[in-house]
């Protein structure tokens, strides 16, 4: 869009740029409203007419959120919702997951993993500050999502009939679940962080004296946490579900079949020496869900509703009131009795730093500091040959895959886990050209 479009969208003579921080000027906020259909316009066109990508806009969106917001996050943020919630109409998503649909549906939908990487580009305020709340709810889904499209790939792999056992089946399966390694540890310490953060906000509700809901945002607006949002979102909690009847699965081989192999092994300790035992977190999530669906039988909401309602919670990463009793319920009860099952202390230093979902200074040192391969999951050597993302920035190794798992998974190391091409970097920093 031609910058003099959106100077005359905001400077008509009759509306200026923001020069307050309230959030309630009407006017501002139906400005705010036809920018963000104009931008959404232009979006439809590209995604008929380009498919997958749109860099150039997002790129655009970046560029009008720092010129004509400035350091007003809130009002940057109206507009997020505004563009994010028209994107979803316009793509005709239905994000409500809050019933018995299938993961299969949702893993082979790329639409979702669209509408979720222009939501996190829209957080990006540069690297001198923190992603917002939305992209961060956004990022985290991304990973979630990308860990289930892995374990489903690679699991048929693992499980399929083998008529001739070999030593060398034997050994590509072992690979395979090595190939695992990463990503499930990066998914526990991610649960970890949910729930750490979900004590944080009982221990701030119990210090209060009550469970006020201005409160309770307050204290989530100063951590930026996305702890809540995934685990009320129904997209992310779908996923959590997923992964975690995968987990089960291998535990259970782990146990019947394979304690022989120090692969298997390894992994059998991975999962012994989870902070949060499995059947805790389950919990959690079943309770949330069912505190959801009560609510919405309750008050008997109608289809439409409850889809408004749960993209309203991802495109904001904010849970509404009218889910607030099933907080209560959460944070009053299920959540002390996951506190009495696990070692607190353990879990508070327990370092996520690597998740990226953080905002303290630790968290900013490690990501300067270290570089992890956002598909796999584990830390790479400073000369390592690396592809980056062109709109998330993530990195990769730029190496063949495991032996026994090529097929599968060059097919998925196409593209990054936000949809995007990668671009290859050479040791010098220069990129070159290419999605290989």
């Amino acid at each position: 869009m031609p910058q003099a479009s959106l100077d005359n969208l905001v400077d008509d003579g009759q509306c200026s740029r923001p020069t307050s921080r309230s959030i309630s000027d009407k006017h501002w906020l139906a400005v705010i409203e036809v920018i963000a259909a104009a931008f959404v316009m232009q979006f439809s066109t590209s995604y008929s007419g380009y498919g997958n990508h749109h860099d150039d806009l997002s790129a655009a969106m970046q560029l009008f959120q720092k010129q004509y917001f400035k350091d007003d996050l809130q009002r940057a943020q109206s507009f997020t919702n505004a563009f994010l919630s028209d994107m979803h109409r316009i793509l005709a998503l239905d994000v409500d997951y809050s019933g018995d649909k299938r993961t299969e549906i949702y893993l082979k939908n790329p639409v979702y993993q669209k509408a979720l990487s222009m939501q996190l580009s829209l957080g990006y305020w540069g690297e001198q500050q923190h992603r917002s709340l939305s992209s961060k709810v956004a990022f985290a889904t991304l990973q979630l999502r990308w860990a289930a499209l892995t374990f489903a790939m690679g699991g048929l792999k693992l499980n399929a009939p083998r008529n001739i056992p070999s030593v060398e089946a034997e050994s590509n399966r072992t690979e395979i679940v090595r190939s695992f390694f990463g990503i499930i540890s990066w998914t526990l310490s991610l649960t970890n962080f949910v729930i750490d953060e979900l004590f944080t906000l009982s221990n701030a509700a119990e210090q209060h004296g009550s469970m006020d809901q201005d409160v309770l945002e307050a204290k989530l607006s100063e951590l930026n946490t996305p702890a809540l949002a995934l685990i009320f979102v129904s997209q992310s909690r779908l996923l959590f579900k997923h992964l975690y009847r995968f987990f089960r699965g291998l535990g259970a081989e782990v146990m019947q079949h394979r304690s022989h192999d120090p692969t298997w092994r390894e992994l059998g300790t991975m999962f012994t020496k989870s902070l949060v035992p499995f059947h805790q977190f389950e919990k959690v999530i079943t309770d949330v869900e069912n505190g959801i669906r009560n609510i919405y039988q309750s008050n008997q909401f109608s289809d439409a509703e409850r889809k408004e309602i749960e993209k309203n919670m991802l495109v904001s990463g904010s849970v509404p009131s009218r889910l607030w009793p099933a907080v209560e319920y959460l944070l009053t009860g299920t959540v002390k009795a996951v506190r009495e099952e696990v070692n607190v202390a353990e879990l508070y230093f327990h370092d996520i730093s690597w998740l990226g979902l953080s905002d303290d200074k630790a968290s900013d040192q490690w990501r300067k500091r270290h570089r992890l391969d956002v598909i796999r999951k584990v830390e790479l050597p400073r000369r390592a040959r690396i592809r980056q993302c062109t709109r998330c920035c993530s990195i990769m190794e730029n190496a063949a895959p495991p032996k026994g798992t090529a097929g599968w998974l060059v097919n998925m190391w196409r593209s990054c886990v936000c949809g995007n091409w990668w671009m290859s970097v050479k040791d010098d920093g220069e990129q070159t050209d290419g999605n290989r």
